[in-house]
């Protein structure tokens, strides 16, 4: 098969890179399912942001949470296609090894979202309920 030149060059612009950046994201949310689903529970998580009307440091905190398990999910993405790629899709326990701790690293970062989730909207959730009881 024969490469095509151009798609392995440095990018020379700006815009060009912008252009790649955009295509490794939409590549990644059109090819992984968990991708979307931790976009949309981040879409879910900042309309709570809000309607509970959360602080700017909350925000700060919700924002980074949402963005490192992205960030995460895209770089546990990236492991999976070179180790699939150097493997030839042929199972080796190495391999194995290096895919299981790129998903516990997506599975930390969403557990820590999940703990500063907490944090920030159970004690706003648990006054709303006690609003709507009283």
């Amino acid at each position: 098969m024969k490469e095509n030149k151009k798609d392995t060059q440095k990018s020379h612009t700006y815009l060009q890179s912008f252009h790649y950046a955009f295509k490794g994201v939409q590549t990644v949310f059109s090819e992984e399912r968990n991708m979307r689903t931790h976009l949309s529970l981040g879409f879910i998580i900042l309309i709570l942001g809000f309607l509970f009307d959360i602080s700017y440091m909350e925000w700060l905190w919700v924002t980074f949470s949402i963005f490192f398990v992205l960030i995460m999910e895209i770089t546990n993405t990236v492991i999976e296609n070179l180790v699939d790629l150097v493997t030839n899709y042929e199972f080796h326990p190495l391999a194995k090894k290096v895919k299981d701790m790129a998903a516990a690293s997506v599975l930390l970062s969403a557990s820590l979202s999940v703990v500063i989730g907490c944090i920030i909207f159970l004690p706003k959730v648990l006054l709303f309920f006690e609003h709507i009881i009283n």
